[in-house]
């Protein structure tokens, strides 16, 4: 049942921790009243007499039992019954989270979930600071599990009759005033359990403490952690010793509804940035142009273009068939056997192989829009032949990204939530919006291939004139749908379809600079929002890689990562299909991959610095990993880029841009697995490790394959590949 939403002040539980006798009154009540079925448990020694062993989806509230060292104390120890649940936050940081608002916060409180708006992304498992959210992962669609302070009693009507009788009406008040309390506080026999309002339960636990200085903390947990929460504790023994995290007063929100408000402005000024750029570079190559009476008639038209003469079913194609097969198999099975059955994912582990894939690729494949602004928006014409790959690398990875994504999602039937429901600040909202979006620009910019060697010239004539149109249309609905403003929305409209009706296309070689500026427009909207969805997480991330300024520092690796990769695949096609090394081109590329990597590592470092964690970010474990991922990854290729001699080497220039793809790629996977600190719900329970089942490889390969073999069918058709001269003897 879907709860209603109540005006009034905010309604608080008081858990006195001192006064439970751990008699589970109250977990029963709750899995009766959410009818929840039992689960099949086994007692275990290192958790004395707490049963079941975790919260779950059959569980929502557990009495969880505590043993510690107290020399004043019979035999040295002591015990405490400490009850979980959520905490219901006044700023909860799975709301923000949430892209389809299926959890929500009642005026009154309590934090509500409608099953109908949850696509099953899980990132509220992860934001929440007291791993409360759960799923049913034995079931083929896992929906979100949490306590919803019972939000669903208080509206139930009273029933007309008892044993036939009708109801008087102290009967139905008394009904009322039942149904108004949650189940396990009227369940709750030693006053361990109190209800109220917010300021009544505050009040109330300020009395016991100064009553009774010798039996309490002089702390109210709840009052002030993250902002406050609508559950609050009292205890005799310090919280720590029971398993509840330090926390400052600033919600976690905070960071992302910073980060997120300020990307309806951003799109505006990157636009209009993006035009006065192309206009003034614009003007700049004309005037050397006709100031050289060579390039006098030059245009970017000049790179010429031909399909790949090679045979398709090579035995190395034959190989990515046989991947993309078990990987089509991969996906049916996730599908027929549950995220549950066929992942290994698990509430601790709520998100695995495939967020790092789709993380990974789309830093890499930030070479489309990279590429895009390059050659159109900064007019390096001696780029250009490169473009087309880039843009075609792009489509596929980004349209994978999505079926990856829909292989994921718990419930991918629901996502239409994303176009009908608005969250207040939700990162992966943004993203979602802003890569579905991105996709279609993609496949505007490489339409021109097809149409144009295939002969359908009125299509392409469409395509000239309308696609600024389009580019207006398509960043004004993102900037409404992120915002739900209609100044933004307003503003956006006027900056793009200036852009639009200033560049429209005036001949057939007019250049699609609306795609390219829409194309780093979006990208740098989404590429630091994948930033932004770790934002919500300072306690899950180690302090290497957690920052508040996260956005940023995805957005400028994207770029070092994007451009290196062109490099690897250009030189791979060289080498692949017997091409020769166009050097001069690729260290060009070269160039900029280093000046990116260099911006980013600057960034990131001084970051580091100005947050005092620099001196002992190589300590540990952990320490190793960021090193590994700074000097390899960042330091090395910007050694090996930092010379144009160097650059002209081909297998100087390789080794670089690998090691430049593969710091980005490290540095996501130390974001995704390494870096986070999962406890679980109880962290001695919890597993300890995490390895991908063979279904999430499947899929993660087979679409591995199917981009290369599609990106290679694509280059046999159409004239994708600038033409080259085979190389001699070849």
């Amino acid at each position: 049942m879907t709860p209603v939403a109540t005006e009034g002040p905010i309604r608080a539980t008081l858990i006195d921790i001192s006064n439970c006798i751990g008699c589970r009154a109250c977990q029963v009540a709750c899995k009766q009243w959410n009818e929840r079925d039992g689960e099949q448990t086994e007692l275990q020694d290192d958790l004395g007499f707490q049963n079941p062993a975790t919260l779950s989806a059959k569980t929502l509230t557990l009495i969880a039992f505590h043993e510690f060292e107290n020399a004043q104390k019979p035999g040295g120890l002591e015990s405490a019954f400490v009850m979980q649940r959520c905490l219901h936050c006044l700023e909860p940081a799975c709301v923000s989270a949430c892209p389809t608002t299926a959890l929500y916060r009642q005026s009154d409180g309590p934090v509500s979930y409608n099953v109908d708006d949850c696509i099953g992304c899980r990132y509220c498992a992860l934001a929440c600071p007291w791993d409360v959210p759960t799923s049913d992962w034995n079931t083929r669609a896992p929906k979100i599990s949490k306590c919803t302070h019972c939000a669903d009693r208080a509206p139930q009507p009273p029933p007309t009759t008892f044993n036939g009788q009708p109801l008087s009406l102290e009967a139905a008040k008394q009904f009322a005033d039942t149904m108004a309390i949650p189940a396990c506080v009227k369940a709750c026999p030693a006053d361990a359990l109190r209800y109220g309002t917010r300021d009544e339960m505050l009040a109330l636990a300020h009395k016991r403490i100064a009553d009774r200085p010798d039996k309490y903390v002089d702390h109210v947990y709840g009052e002030k952690e993250l902002g406050g929460t609508s559950v609050l504790y009292l205890s005799r023994v310090p919280f720590d010793k029971l398993g509840f995290p330090t926390y400052g007063d600033k919600p976690f929100p905070a960071f992302t509804k910073t980060a997120l408000g300020a990307v309806p402005p951003a799109v505006m000024a990157v636009g209009a940035l993006l035009g006065a750029s192309y206009a003034f570079f614009r003007k700049r190559a004309q005037a050397v142009a006709d100031a050289s009476a060579a390039s006098r008639h030059a245009h970017h038209g000049h790179v010429e273009f031909e399909p790949l003469r090679s045979a398709l079913m090579t035995p190395f194609n034959w190989v990515l068939l046989l991947l993309m097969a078990f990987g089509a198999i991969s996906f049916v099975a996730r599908f027929a056997l549950g995220l549950g059955g066929s992942t290994n994912l698990s509430d601790t582990y709520p998100w695995g192989l495939w967020i790092l894939f789709d993380l990974v690729w789309i830093a890499v494949a930030a070479g489309a829009f990279a590429m895009a602004g390059v050659i159109y928006v900064f007019q390096r014409k001696d780029l250009y032949g490169l473009g087309r790959s880039a843009v075609l690398m792009g489509l596929l990875s980004y349209s994978f990204v999505t079926v990856t994504l829909i292989a994921d999602l718990g419930l991918p039937w629901h996502s239409y939530a994303l176009a009908l429901n608005a969250p207040e600040h939700s990162a992966m909202f943004e993203v979602s919006w802003c890569v579905g979006l991105y996709v279609t620009i993609l496949l505007l910019e490489f339409l021109p291939v097809p149409f144009d060697y295939f002969g359908y010239h009125r299509a392409a004539s469409a395509w000239r004139r309308w696609n600024g149109a389009y580019v207006a249309a398509a960043v004004t609905l993102f900037v409404y749908m992120l915002s739900r403003n209609v100044l933004y929305a307003l503003g956006t409209a006027i900056v793009f379809g200036a852009l639009a009706w200033i560049f429209r296309a005036r001949d057939e070689h007019a250049e699609p600079i609306m795609l390219a500026i829409a194309a780093v427009t979006l990208s740098t909207m989404h590429q630091s929002s994948l930033g932004s969805l770790y934002l919500l997480m300072p306690n899950m991330l180690a302090p290497q890689w957690w920052s508040p300024v996260m956005p940023v520092s995805f957005f400028l690796s994207s770029i070092a990562a994007g451009t290196a990769l062109v490099i690897v695949i250009d030189m791979w096609i060289a080498k692949g299909w017997r091409r020769p090394i166009e050097i001069a081109r690729l260290a060009s590329v070269g160039q900029i991959t280093f000046w990116a990597l260099l911006v980013y590592l600057v960034f990131r470092l001084g970051d580091m610095a100005i947050r005092n964690q620099l001196a002992g970010a190589f300590a540990g474990g952990l320490g190793l990993a960021f090193a590994a991922e700074i000097v390899l990854g960042g330091v090395l290729p910007l050694i090996l880029l930092s010379r144009r001699s160097l650059r002209q080497r081909p297998d100087v220039l390789c080794v670089a841009s690998v090691l430049a793809v593969g710091g980005v790629a490290y540095n996501r996977m130390n974001v995704v697995l390494f870096a986070m600190t999962f406890r679980g719900r109880m962290p001695w329970v919890a597993p300890e490790t995490y390895v991908p089942s063979i279904v999430e490889w499947g899929v993660s390969i087979g679409l591995i394959a199917a981009t290369i073999f599609l990106f290679g069918l694509a280059a046999r058709l159409m004239p994708v590949l600038s033409k080259a001269q085979p190389i001699e003897g070849h």
